[in-house]
């Protein structure tokens, strides 16, 4: 969707006018099932900095059906603008937690649960977090505070920034990280999700470190809050996720 809607505005305002998403707000309406999908754009607001676009994605219609009659999966609003012509107001911060990332390579191991290779997407990538003698994943900040390492596994580098929002949406669900076999007990879906883009990724990045922590996880309701990183420890994007749980029912025995 956020690459439908740079070709849009590239096709409606001129080609790199506006070559980087800054924020994306997606709100998650009905399932959006394997299969062709109608993309469609609309301009909403256009300054000198930046402009803004709807985007909706629907399942492409039958030969028996009418577009109009499908009910949009996926909304999105996106912001576009220049991030290296940004320039004003600079501070520096200090993160709330003073640890530094965990060494990739001395502190964490490879994630080999069967989840990881559960869906296509979480198939495309190597994970690798903290050591947890528990056996849980990503312990070592404690609380809901999850750390996680990933790189695409056929190699490919983490080069641009729809590549920071394809990972944004890969946390370790700090909630899910406190239940042995989360995952075989629990449905997630996610009601509606953000993203703020801070800089573009080098090309040459292989590896990206994800911080997530759920402030609040109360009557199947919880937040993620991501922080994205780079090898060198540079900020490279933030995220927001308002996320669902639903117990799963056990399948009937068969006799």
């Amino acid at each position: 969707m956020l690459a439908a809607g740079q070709r849009f505005l590239d096709q409606e305002l001129g080609a790199a006018r506006y070559p980087d998403p800054v924020h994306a707000f997606v709100q998650f309406l009905h399932m959006a099932h394997p299969g062709p999908s109608i993309i469609t754009c609309t301009l909403l607001r256009v300054s000198s900095k930046h402009c803004v676009v709807q985007v909706e994605l629907a399942r492409a219609p039958a030969a028996s059906e009418d577009l109009d009659s499908l009910p949009v999966a996926t909304l999105g609003i996106f912001t576009y603008g220049d991030i290296r012509k940004e320039k004003g107001l600079s501070q520096e911060s200090r993160s709330a937690i003073g640890r530094p990332p965990p060494d990739r390579r001395s502190e964490c191991v490879t994630i080999d649960n069967p989840i990881v290779n559960a869906t296509p997407v979480t198939a495309k990538m190597n994970w690798v977090a903290p050591r947890s003698p528990d056996g849980l994943w990503g312990h070592r900040l404690g609380g809901h505070n999850r750390e996680l390492w990933l790189s695409f596994r056929d190699g490919s580098r983490i080069s641009d920034i729809l590549h920071l929002a394809y990972v944004s949406d890969l946390p370790l669900q700090p909630p899910a990280t406190h239940i042995p076999d989360f995952y075989a007990k629990y449905a997630i879906s996610t009601l509606c999700l953000s993203i703020e883009f801070k800089r573009r990724p080098d090309p040459s990045t292989e590896w990206v470190m994800i911080r997530s922590n759920s402030n609040k996880v109360s009557n199947g309701r919880y937040d993620a809050a991501l922080q994205i990183f780079d090898e060198k420890n540079n900020l490279l994007a933030l995220s927001h996720h308002v996320v669902f749980t639903s117990d799963l029912k056990p399948r009937p025995a068969r006799m």
